[in-house]
């Protein structure tokens, strides 16, 4: 029984990830600041619910609930931030939009490389001469 080859792995697929998770941090990092803008104007709208609209004990009671809540998820949203914010930072400067033009580059290269070697087949040139004049090899 023959052999089979050994199969490559698509290495193309682990170079596509990394592309993707540093995209990812990219819009990660966009979202969770406009977040965070978004959690201090709400807070804003809920002291100003407090200082002005006469609330009773109950109501009261209810704002700040909501208020510790607004406060816990900007704070996730701010701690985002405060940990992609140095990989962004590499990402956008000159350094780090090089590097990713050069990983889609290399990425591209190697999906061409990768399709190459699935549809490989080979034309033998003197095993055709060969049996066409009836001879053996050799």
């Amino acid at each position: 029984m023959p052999k089979k080859p050994p199969t490559i792995p698509p290495f193309s697929q682990n170079i596509s990830a990394v592309c993707e998770l540093m995209d990812a941090a990219v819009k990660d990092y966009a979202w969770s600041g406009d977040q965070v803008h978004r959690m201090d104007e709400l807070t804003q709208d809920y002291l100003h619910k407090l200082e002005l609209d006469g609330l009773d004990y109950s109501e009261r009671a209810k704002v700040a609930t909501k208020i510790t809540k607004c406060r816990q998820l900007r704070r996730a949203h701010k701690d985002t931030c405060e940990i992609l914010e140095p990989l962004v930072q590499f990402l956008n400067s000159d350094k780090g939009r090089n590097m990713m033009n050069l990983l889609r580059e290399a990425l591209g290269k190697t999906r061409r490389a990768e399709s190459r070697m699935e549809n490989r087949t080979y034309y033998p040139r003197v095993l055709r001469e060969k049996e066409k004049d009836g001879g053996a090899p050799g």
